[in-house]
Protein backbone atom coordinates (compact mmCIF):
# COMPACT_ATOMS: atom_id res chain seq x y z
CA UNK A 1 0.00 0.00 0.00
CA UNK A 2 1.18 3.73 -0.56
CA UNK A 3 1.02 4.83 3.05
CA UNK A 4 3.25 2.00 4.12
CA UNK A 5 5.90 3.34 1.90
CA UNK A 6 8.33 5.88 3.32
CA UNK A 7 9.96 8.37 1.29
CA UNK A 8 12.83 9.69 3.52
CA UNK A 9 13.77 13.64 3.32
CA UNK A 10 16.70 14.69 2.03
CA UNK A 11 18.50 17.03 4.81
CA UNK A 12 21.72 18.35 5.33
CA UNK A 13 22.70 17.13 2.14
CA UNK A 14 22.88 20.29 -0.44
CA UNK A 15 24.33 21.02 -3.98
CA UNK A 16 26.19 24.48 -3.86
CA UNK A 17 27.15 26.30 -6.80
CA UNK A 18 30.53 27.86 -5.81
CA UNK A 19 33.15 30.20 -7.46
CA UNK A 20 36.60 29.85 -7.24
CA UNK A 21 40.30 29.64 -8.73
CA UNK A 22 40.86 27.43 -11.50
CA UNK A 23 44.43 27.02 -11.68
CA UNK A 24 43.69 25.70 -15.61
CA UNK A 25 42.39 28.40 -16.85
CA UNK A 26 44.14 31.10 -13.97
CA UNK A 27 41.34 32.63 -13.21
CA UNK A 28 37.91 32.40 -11.27
CA UNK A 29 35.43 29.84 -12.85
CA UNK A 30 32.31 28.17 -11.46
CA UNK A 31 31.39 24.77 -9.83
CA UNK A 32 28.90 22.23 -8.76
CA UNK A 33 29.64 20.90 -5.28
CA UNK A 34 27.97 18.24 -3.25
CA UNK A 35 28.08 18.52 0.87
CA UNK A 36 27.33 16.19 3.41
CA UNK A 37 26.49 17.57 6.34
CA UNK A 38 25.09 14.51 8.04
CA UNK A 39 27.53 12.68 10.60
CA UNK A 40 26.76 9.51 8.60
CA UNK A 41 28.66 8.58 4.77
CA UNK A 42 26.18 8.59 1.85
CA UNK A 43 27.00 6.17 -0.63
CA UNK A 44 26.39 5.07 -4.61
CA UNK A 45 25.99 8.70 -5.27
CA UNK A 46 24.27 9.72 -8.72
CA UNK A 47 24.05 13.25 -9.91
CA UNK A 48 22.39 14.07 -12.85
CA UNK A 49 22.62 18.12 -14.21
CA UNK A 50 21.16 19.68 -17.20
CA UNK A 51 20.01 22.79 -18.01
CA UNK A 52 16.61 24.47 -19.79
CA UNK A 53 14.40 27.27 -20.41
CA UNK A 54 13.71 29.86 -22.69
CA UNK A 55 15.98 32.11 -24.61
CA UNK A 56 15.14 34.72 -26.98
CA UNK A 57 11.24 33.25 -27.33
CA UNK A 58 13.35 29.43 -28.14
CA UNK A 59 13.69 26.98 -26.17
CA UNK A 60 16.93 25.93 -25.31
CA UNK A 61 18.20 22.96 -23.38
CA UNK A 62 21.87 21.55 -22.85
CA UNK A 63 23.38 18.04 -22.60
CA UNK A 64 22.29 16.15 -20.05
CA UNK A 65 25.54 15.03 -17.55
CA UNK A 66 25.43 12.05 -15.57
CA UNK A 67 28.00 11.63 -12.36
CA UNK A 68 28.86 8.97 -10.49
CA UNK A 69 30.78 8.20 -6.71
CA UNK A 70 31.11 5.82 -4.84
CA UNK A 71 31.23 7.59 -1.41
CA UNK A 72 30.74 10.93 0.49
CA UNK A 73 32.22 10.80 4.03
CA UNK A 74 30.38 12.75 6.64
CA UNK A 75 30.85 16.81 6.83
CA UNK A 76 32.87 16.53 3.52
CA UNK A 77 32.19 17.72 0.30
CA UNK A 78 33.14 17.20 -3.43
CA UNK A 79 33.15 18.54 -6.84
CA UNK A 80 30.61 17.58 -8.90
CA UNK A 81 31.13 19.49 -12.36
CA UNK A 82 32.69 23.14 -14.04
CA UNK A 83 29.94 24.98 -14.92
CA UNK A 84 29.74 27.02 -17.96
CA UNK A 85 28.75 30.57 -17.71
CA UNK A 86 26.34 30.56 -20.69
CA UNK A 87 23.85 28.48 -18.82
CA UNK A 88 22.76 30.47 -16.37
CA UNK A 89 20.44 32.34 -18.50
CA UNK A 90 18.92 28.98 -18.13
CA UNK A 91 17.48 27.27 -15.10
CA UNK A 92 20.00 24.42 -13.56
CA UNK A 93 18.78 21.42 -11.91
CA UNK A 94 20.62 19.02 -10.33
CA UNK A 95 19.17 15.52 -9.96
CA UNK A 96 20.85 13.59 -6.81
CA UNK A 97 19.94 10.01 -5.38
CA UNK A 98 22.02 8.48 -2.94
CA UNK A 99 21.63 5.69 0.07
CA UNK A 100 22.76 6.32 3.67
CA UNK A 101 22.33 3.50 5.94
CA UNK A 102 19.62 1.26 4.09
CA UNK A 103 17.49 3.73 2.96
CA UNK A 104 17.47 5.30 -0.78
CA UNK A 105 17.16 9.34 -0.93
CA UNK A 106 16.28 11.54 -3.80
CA UNK A 107 16.61 15.41 -4.27
CA UNK A 108 15.88 17.62 -7.14
CA UNK A 109 18.32 20.92 -6.68
CA UNK A 110 17.18 23.87 -8.85
CA UNK A 111 19.09 26.89 -9.94
CA UNK A 112 16.04 29.29 -11.67
CA UNK A 113 17.60 31.03 -14.72
CA UNK A 114 19.43 34.33 -13.93
CA UNK A 115 20.43 33.38 -9.92
CA UNK A 116 24.06 32.49 -10.61
CA UNK A 117 25.43 35.50 -10.31
CA UNK A 118 28.56 37.01 -8.04
CA UNK A 119 26.15 39.08 -6.28
CA UNK A 120 23.97 35.76 -5.00
CA UNK A 121 27.35 34.50 -3.40
CA UNK A 122 26.89 33.83 0.53
CA UNK A 123 29.08 32.92 3.03
CA UNK A 124 28.30 28.80 3.58
CA UNK A 125 27.00 28.15 7.21
CA UNK A 126 28.79 24.60 6.57
CA UNK A 127 31.96 25.61 4.70
CA UNK A 128 34.69 27.97 4.67
CA UNK A 129 33.64 29.03 0.98
CA UNK A 130 31.00 31.18 -0.15
CA UNK A 131 28.24 29.86 -2.83
CA UNK A 132 24.66 29.64 -4.05
CA UNK A 133 22.30 27.54 -3.03
CA UNK A 134 19.55 25.69 -4.84
CA UNK A 135 15.77 27.31 -3.93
Amino acid sequence: MKKDIEIPIVTDVEVVIVKEYNDDFLQDAWYAYLFNNTNEPIEAIMVVSKADGELNGEKRASSIFRHAFPSLAAKESLKIELLDEAVFKLNNTFMLTYFQGAKLYDKNFVFPAQSISDEALTQLKFSDKKGILAK
